[in-house]
């Protein structure tokens, strides 16, 4: 029989086993399968059995297996800080695991921002002392810082073109207003008069008037050295009134030429202003001279008044006036 076997090929003994397996009892191949399956580990199935009854998950190392902790809400979970003792993992430390959105974001900055509005509308840090005022020649800083209604309020509530238009309003002698707000309280105004060329008087009214030909009442007791004075019994007839206080008396050009005028009468001359013959003056021989009301070709007009007033003293012709109002029809008289 061995010697039968030693000549079977590994075939032949392959097929042959397998024949008997099929042939043996039922008993005996779940007696093999016994011995053959692995056996539960009676640790791992009771870890499991407690973490099926908790809800947690198992983990499984190479001393065991460990329940875990129960899974909760990615919004709660706590970030945990283990060590290792022995065969087991103690938990010695949990941090909140703090997930903002944008939601909590935005209501941060809105608080913040609220905050910031009342810090500026009610601390005393950002109201208004008293504005810093320069410029100004004749007018006094206390004055023009009285007229403002700025004083404890807060920096934000100040509107500076409302506060240039005020200025205009209030002292029509300023010809320029320019006003900066700064922070935390500053307000700084930059002011510039009008300055008087001439001196405008009407009876007991006197006016100030600007190159522009504006004019304003005045801001000092004298007018500054050297400015011309008019004598007047009336305005000149397209005299306008632009606010109270502020009239356009003459245009820039008039006051051009009146201030040309000037450097042909004696120093000193009082101007005078006639409804009917214009712009005149008293001359040394004591007639009074004429130029008009349109002031144009002063220089014409000049010559011109000079060669008559050479031709009457040449005749010794004293006349009571003398009008170069037309240069085409220049004329004298005798009696006023």
């Amino acid at each position: 029989m061995s010697r039968r076997q030693d000549t079977l090929t590994r075939a032949e003994r392959v097929r042959q086993r397998r024949k008997q397996q099929k042939q043996a009892p039922q008993q005996t191949r779940r007696a093999a399968g016994r011995r053959t399956a692995p056996r539960r580990s009676k640790a791992k199935s009771t870890a499991r059995t407690r973490a099926a009854e908790v809800g947690t998950p198992v983990v499984v190392s190479r001393y065991g297996v460990v329940a875990g902790a129960a899974v909760q809400p990615t919004a709660s979970v706590r970030r945990q800080v283990r060590v290792a003792r022995g065969r087991n993992a103690e938990v010695v430390a949990s941090v909140p695991n703090v997930a903002l959105g944008w939601r909590w974001l935005s209501l941060a900055l809105s608080i913040i921002l609220i905050l910031f509005l009342f810090a500026l509308w009610y601390a005393p840090a950002f109201r208004v002392d008293m504005p810093q005022i320069e410029g100004l020649h004749y007018l006094s800083t206390e004055q023009v810082a009285a007229a403002l209604p700025v004083l404890d309020r807060p920096v934000v509530a100040i509107n500076p073109a409302q506060l240039q238009t005020d200025l205009l309003a209030r002292f029509p002698a300023l010809a320029e207003v320019h006003v900066r707000v700064g922070f935390p309280n500053h307000i700084v105004i930059e002011a510039h008069e009008r300055q008087p060329v001439l001196v405008w008087q009407m009876g007991q009214k006197v006016w100030w008037v600007d190159a522009q030909g504006k004019a304003f009442a005045p801001l000092a007791e004298k007018a500054p050295e050297g400015t011309l004075v008019v004598k007047a019994a009336e305005a000149p007839p397209d005299a306008t009134e632009l606010q109270v206080g502020l009239m356009q008396l003459l245009s820039a050009e008039q006051v051009q030429s009146l201030r040309a005028l000037a450097q042909y009468v004696p120093a000193g001359t009082t101007l005078v202003y006639h409804p009917r013959y214009g712009i005149g003056w008293q001359a040394a021989e004591g007639w009074q001279v004429y130029v008009g009301r349109d002031l144009a070709d002063m220089d014409k007009r000049l010559m011109l008044y000079q060669a008559i007033a050479d031709w009457l003293k040449a005749q010794g012709i004293h006349p009571a006036l003398v009008s170069v109002a037309s240069l085409q029809a220049p004329y004298y008289r005798l009696e006023p």
